[in-house]
């Protein structure tokens, strides 16, 4: 049989009494002064998460394109044709209306949308344009890894430029 356990019945532990525990604290704030300052901190996390988000979407073609020139070797023969498609599918992308471009008109719209470091204004990018219809005129590696570079920056810093509906940049 089990023995019932009784508290001391002594004189000593007579008064004692047991600790009494405190409530616990709410970690929701209380006034409104609180709630509303979360709020707004809610919403601002909200609209920066919108903004970089929208940032991120609209730059994934950067990073795509990028991507695609890192994997060009120099020394290749293709290497001329194959830079002039990747750029030209960044202009399409940008504007449709880019897809007839070619030559001296393929160099200026490059060298519009990065008006602040024009690099396709030079001989070897007009060499390069000529490449590509003549297979007699070639680029040597060194060329190649020139108009890569560039184009590795070009991609890196240039910008769109937004017609006003009055046709005004």
């Amino acid at each position: 049989m089990a023995t019932v356990h009784t508290p001391p019945s002594t004189y000593i532990l007579r008064d004692l009494h047991d600790v009494t525990v405190p409530e616990s604290v709410s970690w929701w704030p209380q006034t409104i002064g609180w709630k509303l300052l979360a709020l707004v901190v809610l919403l601002a996390l909200v609209y920066w998460s919108y903004k970089a988000l929208r940032h991120w979407w609209n730059n994934r073609y950067r990073s795509e394109a990028l991507t695609a020139l890192n994997e060009l070797n120099p020394q290749d023969n293709d290497t001329g044709n194959r830079l002039f498609s990747i750029l030209k599918i960044v202009l399409v992308y940008l504007d449709s209306g880019n897809a007839r471009l070619f030559d001296d008109a393929f160099l200026d719209k490059l060298d519009e949308l990065s008006p602040d470091q024009p690099a396709f204004n030079d001989q070897t990018a007009k060499q390069w344009q000529q490449s590509l219809v003549n297979p007699n005129n070639k680029l040597n590696p060194e060329q190649h890894a020139e108009l890569i570079k560039r184009a590795q920056v070009w991609l890196k810093q240039h910008r769109l430029r937004v017609k006003t509906q009055e046709g005004r940049v």
